[in-house]
């Protein structure tokens, strides 16, 4: 039995096995397991982040919409405001259009008459000329009737 069990080689190897394990333990198994706790932190840090981040981008989506939504809303209400001041500026211009077409037609009938007066006073001196020239040849004397005449051509209107 002595062959089998070596006290000092079971002594021998029990220490070989305690530095082993020492070794191992210190060198190996306490930073692998440090590392490997640090490597669960980061990725429950960077899980908490993804999540605070998809809420952030959730957030800036829903924000983009009402924006998007809140832009449409003006649109609607510049569009409908921009038509309504083209339509008030329309009538004015029409008014105003009226306006002028009236002024200018004034203007043509007030100017149609004072045609009308000056082609009379033209047709009145011409026919006192042609009746003084009718009264002098017929009885020989250029200013016999001539204040008949020039009266009666005053009364008669054209």
């Amino acid at each position: 039995m002595d062959a089998l069990f070596d006290l000092s080689s079971f002594i021998i190897q029990a220490i070989n096995f305690a530095i082993v394990v020492f070794v191992l333990r210190r060198f190996f198994f306490v930073p692998y397991m440090s590392y490997l706790d640090e490597e669960a932190k980061k990725r429950k840090h960077l899980e908490a982040e993804i999540a605070k981040s998809a809420h952030i981008l959730t957030d800036a989506h829903n924000q983009a919409t009402n924006i998007i939504d809140q832009s449409k809303v003006d649109a609607k209400l510049i569009a409908s405001e921009i038509a309504e001041n083209a339509r008030k500026e329309a009538v004015e211009l029409i008014k105003k259009a009226h306006l002028d077409a009236d002024a200018a037609r004034t203007k043509g009938f007030s100017d149609i008459a004072l045609e009308r007066k000056m082609i009379v006073e033209e047709l009145r001196s011409k026919v006192i000329d042609v009746a003084l020239k009718m009264n002098e040849k017929l009885f020989a004397k250029n200013e016999a009737n001539v204040e008949f005449l020039k009266t009666q051509a005053k009364t008669i209107e054209l």
